[in-house]
């Protein structure tokens, strides 16, 4: 009993404490890396589907670029409901998105037909959690292919970009289990930088 007496209980305490912090944050870190493949995935996915919503379908493929106004309502409603699919519920979010998405169909068929688009992750530079949030920073490849005409000679011409894109980042949020898109910051715009023309 005298020896116990002499120990201090304040600091028997703290090394408990300490303790169980440890394991705490050794066990967050396990399931964090555990969630960083279920992560990477649904980043995938999610650019996979920005993808194919950024080529227009094939009854709308035409060098005029006049679209009807129908036509615009029901390729947006087509963005905003394959978007409600992967995103977290929230109207906001899935407006700015779509918002975003849609410029990028346009730009991406602006005097031309974009036939193929393939961006994939080159690289995860960094994944910053936050709660049951994280934001994925990333470098990316990306592959398109289109036809245009060409005017001095009146002919269709195919030809391919490949670029390197570095400074995106995709937002997910984890409810009942599943990662779900908050936000992206995708570059799908040319830069005549590190773009090579095929």
């Amino acid at each position: 009993m005298k020896i116990w007496k002499k120990i201090n209980k304040g600091l028997i305490l703290t090394i408990i404490v300490v303790v169980i912090l440890i394991i705490y944050l050794e066990q967050v870190e396990r399931q964090r890396e555990i969630d960083k493949t279920a992560i990477k995935t649904a980043c995938n996915e999610y650019i996979k589907m920005v993808d194919s919503l950024i080529i227009l379908p094939e009854d709308l493929q035409e060098y005029s670029q006049n679209l009807t106004q129908e036509d615009e309502n029901k390729l947006k409603e087509n963005i905003n409901n394959e978007l409600k699919k992967v995103m977290i519920d929230n109207q906001d979010a899935i407006d700015i998105q779509s918002q975003f998405i849609y410029e990028t169909l346009k730009q991406a068929n602006e005097n031309k037909i974009t036939t193929k688009c393939n961006k994939t992750i080159e690289k995860i530079t960094k994944y910053e959690f936050d709660g049951d949030q994280v934001i994925v920073n990333f470098s990316s490849n990306l592959n398109t292919s289109y036809k245009q005409m060409n005017l001095e000679t009146n002919t269709e011409e195919e030809k391919e970009n490949i670029q390197s894109i570095y400074g995106e980042e995709i937002t997910l949020q984890k409810i009942d289990g599943l990662w779900k898109i908050v936000y992206s910051n995708l570059n799908y715009y040319q830069e005549s930088s590190n773009m090579f023309l095929y």
